[in-house]
């Protein structure tokens, strides 16, 4: 009885495994093929692949296994919600290509929230965000593998792992392996076939969304103060870009809360995600 790998410095080397995934390079089947190999490869749930750019929404490129199961979810994520995400903000200040685990976007105090089952969102009030798009698989551990490209523009392989197993960290390490040839097969995959990274139909960039996000209720300083949190600053980092007091922040947060009728940093993403929900349907 033969058990499933747990990364491939157990089956193959980097190069080997380049060299399973070298002829499907240009190929109209690139995504799906390379779903196979690395499935070969590594332990996950759920595969989703994305592709970000500064201009447009991010757009999917393939579903695999369980993430086949949460369409809603996903398109959810592509409509709307990644403005708010900790990969897309990292992509907008130039994360480094690599393999990460989402708690690595996230303050180790906000960690121990992602296992709580009853919020469609999990947040840390005083540090970078976390949270569940509606539609998302809940109990998943997210290990991601960023590949920047020309372009102003960033793939996502999002590997989904369940909170419960111990597949997490096996999936991370042998993505860590694979990574370097993974990332240059792409990366000459988008040489060859660049209609697959380009499209007409990709929805508009929603960043606009959290510039008026409560604009109508707030003043000019306490709405500065919602865009910092909804692109994941905490107190202290809206203190220093705004050049106030910590105390200042604090009494404009009791303030937006107060005004826009919610008593915390939770609701305040939840009613924003209420919202853009509404504006998409």
């Amino acid at each position: 009885m033969t058990t499933a790998p747990t990364a491939i410095s157990n089956l193959l080397s980097a190069s080997e495994f380049y060299a399973e995934i070298i002829d499907v390079i240009g190929t109209e089947t690139f995504f799906p093929d390379i779903a196979k190999v690395v499935e070969q490869h590594l332990r996950f749930d759920g595969l989703f692949i994305c592709i970000y750019s500064k201009d447009s929404a991010p757009m999917t490129l393939g579903c695999f296994k369980e993430a086949l199961s949460f369409q809603t979810g996903i398109e959810n994520y592509v409509k709307y919600s990644y403005v708010i995400n900790p990969v897309y903000r990292a992509f907008q200040q130039g994360v480094s290509a690599g393999a990460y685990v989402m708690t690595d976007f996230l303050p180790q105090s906000a960690q121990n929230q992602i296992a709580k089952t009853d919020l469609h969102i999990w947040i840390d009030d005083e540090e970078t965000i976390g949270y569940r798009t509606p539609g998302w698989p809940r109990n998943m551990i997210e290990v991601l593998g960023l590949i920047p490209l020309p372009g102003e523009k960033m793939v996502e392989l999002c590997f989904m792992n369940a909170l419960e197993s111990n597949q997490t960290q096996s999936c991370y390490a042998g993505l860590q392996d694979i990574f370097p040839a993974l990332s240059s097969a792409l990366i000459k995959h988008v040489e060859f076939a660049a209609q697959d990274f380009e499209s007409s139909d990709a929805n508009p960039n929603m960043e606009f969304r959290i510039l008026d996000f409560g604009k109508q209720v707030l003043t000019e300083r306490e709405h500065s103060v919602v865009q910092l949190i909804l692109k994941g600053h905490s107190s202290a980092s809206i203190a220093l870009n705004l050049e106030i007091s910590l105390p200042t922040v604090k009494t404009h947060r009791r303030n937006i809360y107060s005004k826009l009728q919610i008593s915390s940093q939770a609701e305040l993403f939840s009613l924003f995600v209420q919202q853009m929900m509404e504006m998409g349907n």
